[in-house]
């Protein structure tokens, strides 16, 4: 089946964090799809959250008919990651937009792939002698690049993954 591109733009961001949740759950043995999501709203997922203050009693209702509509739409087997947008965390969104910046052909896309090419290069030293990236945070720039790569896989485009993790929905 194909899914359309464009999920993270149409989840909730109530719904994206019940997903979020269901993503973290360090207990589930099975792939985390629309219909693991449904099973876990019928265990009381949400009222857990909404018991933690992780969601507001008024989106209980809407969680629901919205996940219940996506399911109706795509099925129970859509894989919870192309539901979110995962974004890069400020060092890496600075080290993405410099790649950017430095774009010489404006015909070719960057893409994470280039931004690893980068990386291995100087440009983390560079950014760090410039004070633009902190010298305690460039160690963990790599891990989260190939974080984003795990999600998005080495072809996506860098300029689509810059933000902060609040711009996620």
């Amino acid at each position: 089946m194909e899914w359309p591109t464009d999920l993270a733009d149409r989840v909730s961001p109530a719904l994206a964090r019940v997903v979020r949740h269901v993503l973290d759950d360090p207990d589930r043995s099975t792939e985390a799809t629309l219909g693991v999501t449904r099973a876990a709203l019928s265990r009381g997922l949400v009222r857990r959250m909404i018991e933690a203050k992780e969601l507001d009693e008024h989106d209980r209702r809407a969680v629901v008919q919205e996940l219940d509509a996506l399911i109706a739409e795509l099925g129970e087997d859509i894989p919870l990651v192309h539901l979110l947008r995962y974004r890069a965390p400020g060092p890496l969104s600075t080290v993405i937009e410099e790649v950017l910046a430095r774009q010489g052909d404006q015909e070719t896309p960057v893409t994470l792939a280039h931004v690893r090419e980068a990386i291995a290069g100087d440009l983390i030293p560079g950014l760090v002698g410039q004070g633009l990236i902190d010298p305690e945070e460039d160690d963990a720039i790599g891990e989260q690049l190939e974080d984003l790569i795990r999600v998005h896989g080495e072809r996506a485009l860098a300029e689509e993954l810059t933000g902060a993790e609040d711009e996620t929905p």
